[in-house]
């Protein structure tokens, strides 16, 4: 009987004790990181949409392609942020005629919002232009030939047009709210935070009961 008693005992511990231990480790709120770098994208001749480029600016360009830039906020759930401006050769390129041996390409760079700029600046307008360049140039001739740029030792882009002015793809705190972010995406995030408020609620209350319920059978059995 003693040690039926002493087992109850241990049981309603080890119970209250998982139950604390749920709560202790429940998920907290905090900021949601990721980096602010210069996002690249790309519009094949005749394209009307961007796409995220696959490699880096060497790829080899043809007449009529678009070129973009664009400061950005990203991680492993918010994509990089194309240019607000579409690639449209048409319009970027109708002052630039065809030259012998070169190749028009349009560029598109977008500097991105205040809500992800460095502390103390202040994104400049976006650039719109058309770049001539030789044939076969790739992404970083057409950059090189209409914009001043910074890169690190790597070869990684960390300004245009001295934008940012010292940085080079930080890690940061993601805005809450950002263009890419739906409206039903945050609602799941709400709806999760309800529910691991709620959970450890639950926990405590089935530790309450199995404890008083476990107290009354020790009494019982004394007695």
């Amino acid at each position: 009987m003693k040690q039926q008693f002493l087992n109850r005992k241990t049981f309603a511990i080890t119970a209250i004790l998982i139950c604390i231990t749920q709560i202790s480790f429940a998920p907290s709120a905090s900021a949601v990181k990721g980096y602010r770098y210069w996002g690249y994208f790309q519009a094949s001749p005749n394209a009307t949409s961007w796409e995220a480029a696959m490699t880096g600016p060497t790829v080899k360009l043809t007449d009529g392609a678009v070129e973009g830039w664009s400061f950005s906020a990203s991680n492993d759930v918010t994509p990089a942020t194309p240019p607000n401006d579409s690639p449209d050769f048409a319009t970027l390129c109708a002052d630039t005629p065809e030259a012998n041996g070169k190749i028009r390409v349009g560029l598109v760079i977008n500097f991105g919002p205040e809500s992800i700029a460095p502390n103390n600046e202040m994104p400049p307008n976006t650039i719109l232009s058309c770049v001539l360049v030789k044939k076969n140039a790739t992404g970083t001739d057409v950059l090189n030939a209409a914009v001043t740029v910074r890169n690190d030792k790597s070869g990684l882009l960390c300004g245009i047009e001295g934008y940012p002015k010292s940085e080079c793809g930080p890690e940061i705190d993601m805005p809450e709210i950002t263009a890419v972010a739906a409206s039903g995406e945050l609602e799941e995030k709400e709806e999760l935070g309800e529910e691991l408020e709620i959970e450890p609620l639950i926990a405590l209350s089935i530790a309450t009961v199995i404890a008083i319920a476990l107290a009354v059978g020790i009494k019982r059995r004394r007695k």
